[in-house]
C-alpha cells in the first residue's frame, strides 16, 4: 500500500508557481495596487463584516454559534460530510471522502477539493474548535471575504475618480447584503463551491480580458488542481488561444496534464468510485442515443430561456459591438465567455449518465453569468457611465435577503451529545445505523451511505461514523430513480457487513461501540437485555462496551 499521509494533489501548484512567477510579477506591476497595510486592514475588515453579516449581526453567535450553522448551511447532510472530511484531514492527514476507509484502512486520496479543508485544519492547529465551527465561522468568511476583495480589486482597477470608487463600494455592498436577482444570492448565503469558483473565474477572465494568456493558463491549471471542474475551461482556453501562448506553455500544459493523471494513478484510493459510473462503454453508447439528444436539447433550451445567458450575451454585445457591426467574429475573451457558458451546459448534459455531480458543471456556467455582470459594470465604469451602473444595481438588487429571519434548529439533545462525547473521549467512534426499512430518500447517497449523517457526530468532532448496517431496502429503493442515476447508485452502494451474522457479533468484529437502531427494526430483539444510552424518539442509542 502506498502511504497516503500528507499526500496532496496541491503539490502540483509548486512547479506551476516556479515556472510562471515572472509572468505573475510582470502582470501585477501593470495593475493599480495598494499598500500592504491597507490590504491587511481591508481584508480583516471584510472578514469581520462577512462573519457578522451571515448571521444578521447577531452578537449571540459569539456565545453559542452551533444553532446558527443550520442558518448558514441548511443542508444537514452536507454539514456532516464537510465537517467529517475536515476532521479526517486534520486527524488522519489523508485527503479522502471515502468514509468506509475508517473500516478497512486508508488506501489513497480522493479526487475532491481540499484546499478549504487544509485551511480549516491549519486553524484547528491554533484554536481548539470543532470542525463545523471552523468550517462555517472561519473558512466560509475567509473565502467570502476573498470573493469581495477580488470583485473590488477588479472594478477599482478601472476607476479614475471618487464617484467611481463610491459606486464600487455600493456594488460590493449590494452583492454582500442583497445579491442580484436571477444571478446570485448575497455573499452571506452562497455555497462553498461557489465561493471557491467565483474569485477564480473573475481572475481568469480578467487575465484573458487583458490578453495575459500565460497568467490565465497558470490560474486555470492551479484551479484545476483544486477543483477538477475547471479542466474543461483549461482545455477550452488552450484550444482558443493556442497561437498566442508561449512555446514554454505548451510543454508546461502537457507536463501538468501528465502529472495530474499520474498522481491519481499512483495515489487513487482503492474503493468504489464515489462520482462516476465506471461502465464506460455503456456511457459511450448513451452519448449517441436518442435519449441523450433529447437531454441535450432540454438542457440547451433551458440555458437559453433562463436569465444568466442574457447577462453573458449582454457583455458579449457590449464588448464586441464594433466587431459584430463589421460582421466579424474575433476570438477574444467575450467569445471565450459565450463558448464557456454553452460548453459547460453541453458537458453537463453529456456527463449526466456518468456522474451524479454533473449538475455542478451547469452551476459553473451560472457562476460565469455573475462574472459577465461584473464586467458589464466594468465597461460602464471605464466609460464613466455611472447613471447606467446605478440603474442596473437598482434593477437587479434583491431586497428580500436582509429581512430574512434566522430559524434555529430544534430537537437537539445536549444530553445525548454529552454522553457520546464521554464514550469517545478523543478517539474516533465506529457505530451501526440500523433501519432496514429506510430507503434512499434522495440521490445524494453520501449522506446515507456508507455512513448515516447525524448532527450528533459533533460530539467527538466528527470522528463519529455510523455505518449503514442493513441496506437491503435501501438498494431496492434505488429502482425508483431514473436509469442513469440508478446505474451510478448501484455501482457505489454495496453491503458493508454480512447481515446473516448476528448483529452484536458483527459489532465486536468491527470494533463498533455505538448502535443507533430504529424502534421498528427486526434487529431490536438483539438488545432486549441491554439498557439504552438514550431514547431519541424513533431510535434507541446503545453503547456496546
Amino acid at each position: 500500500m502506498i502511504k497516503t499521509v500528507f499526500v496532496t494533489v496541491l503539490i502540483l501548484v509548486l512547479p506551476l508557481l516556479f515556472l510562471y512567477w515572472k509572468n505573475l510579477l510582470q502582470y501585477n506591476r501593470v495593475e493599480k495596487g495598494v499598500s500592504s497595510l491597507a490590504f491587511i486592514l481591508s481584508s480583516v475588515g471584510l472578514f469581520l463584516l462577512v462573519f457578522f453579516l451571515q448571521v444578521n449581526f447577531s452578537l449571540e453567535v459569539l456565545q453559542n454559534p452551533v444553532p446558527y450553522i443550520a442558518h448558514l448551511h441548511p443542508f444537514q447532510g452536507e454539514v456532516y460530510i464537510y465537517s467529517t472530511i475536515l476532521s479526517l484531514l486534520h486527524y488522519e492527514s489523508v485527503e479522502t471522502v471515502s468514509l468506509e476507509s475508517v473500516l478497512h484502512g486508508f488506501t489513497g486520496v480522493s479526487m475532491y477539493h481540499f484546499l478549504e479543508f487544509w485551511l480549516g485544519s491549519l486553524f484547528k492547529l491554533v484554536f481548539n474548535a470543532k470542525s463545523d465551527i471552523v468550517l462555517f465561522f472561519f473558512v466560509y468568511p475567509v473565502f467570502k471575504a476573498f470573493t469581495l476583495l477580488t470583485f473590488g480589486a477588479v472594478l477599482a482597477g478601472v476607476v479614475k475618480d471618487r464617484v467611481g470608487y463610491v459606486l464600487v463600494g455600493i456594488l460590493l455592498f449590494c452583492f454582500a447584503v442583497f445579491g442580484f436577482l436571477w444571478i446570485t444570492a448575497p455573499i452571506g448565503k452562497i455555497h462553498l463551491r461557489d465561493m471557491i469558483m467565483l474569485p477564480i473565474l473573475v481572475l481568469v477572465f480578467k487575465a484573458l480580458y487583458d490578453r495575459e494568456y500565460e497568467v490565465a493558463l497558470f490560474l486555470l491549471c492551479t484551479a484545476t488542481v483544486e477543483y477538477i471542474l475547471f479542466l474543461p475551461a483549461l482545455l477550452l482556453t488552450t484550444a482558443m488561444f493556442w497561437t498566442r501562448l508561449e512555446r514554454k506553455s505548451m510543454w508546461v500544459l502537457l507536463g501538468f496534464l501528465v502529472g495530474y493523471v499520474l498522481f491519481y494513478i499512483l495515489f487513487q484510493e482503492r474503493v468504489e468510485n464515489k462520482y462516476f459510473h465506471t461502465d464506460y462503454m455503456s456511457v459511450l453508447y448513451s452519448f449517441i442515443s436518442l435519449e441523450k439528444l433529447k437531454e441535450l436539447y432540454r438542457v440547451l433550451l433551458m440555458a437559453f430561456l433562463t436569465y444568466p445567458i442574457r447577462i453573458v450575451l449582454a457583455f458579449y454585445i457590449l464588448h464586441s459591438f464594433e466587431t459584430l457591426r463589421a460582421r466579424k467574429v474575433a476570438f477574444d475573451a467575450a467569445v471565450w465567455m459565450v463558448l464557456f457558458f454553452v460548453g459547460y451546459h453541453i458537458a453537463s448534459a453529456l456527463m449526466g449518465d456518468l456522474s451524479l455531480d454533473a449538475w455542478q458543471l451547469k452551476q459553473v456556467a451560472v457562476n460565469l453569468s455573475l462574472v459577465a455582470f461584473l464586467f458589464v459594470l466594468y465597461h460602464l465604469l471605464a466609460k464613466r457611465q455611472y447613471a447606467f451602473c446605478i440603474i442596473l444595481i437598482l434593477f437587479l438588487s434583491d431586497y428580500k435577503f436582509p429581512f430574512e429571519k434566522i430559524s434555529f434548529e430544534e430537537e437537539y439533545s445536549i444530553e445525548l451529545e454529552s454522553k457520546l462525547a464521554s464514550i469517545s473521549g478523543s478517539k474516533p467512534v465506529k457505530g451501526f445505523f440500523i433501519d432496514e426499512n429506510l430507503g434512499l430518500p434522495e440521490k445524494w447517497a453520501l449522506f446515507y451511505y456508507p455512513t448515516h449523517a447525524v448532527k450528533y457526530a459533533r460530539a467527538n468532532d466528527y470522528r463519529f461514523y455510523l455505518f449503514n448496517y442493513d441496506i437491503a431496502y435501501l438498494k431496492e429503493s434505488i429502482d425508483n430513480y431514473p436509469p442513469a442515476e440508478k446505474n451510478i447508485l448501484n455501482n457505489i452502494i454495496y453491503p458493508l457487513f454480512p447481515t446473516e451474522v448476528e448483529v452484536l457479533q458483527n459489532a465486536r468484529q468491527n470494533d463498533v461501540s455505538v448502535i443507533w437502531v430504529s424502534k421498528k427494526s427486526k434487529y431490536l430483539k438483539a438488545f432486549v437485555e441491554k439498557k439504552p444510552l438514550y431514547d431519541l424518539g424513533d431510535y434507541l442509542v446503545y453503547h456496546i462496551k
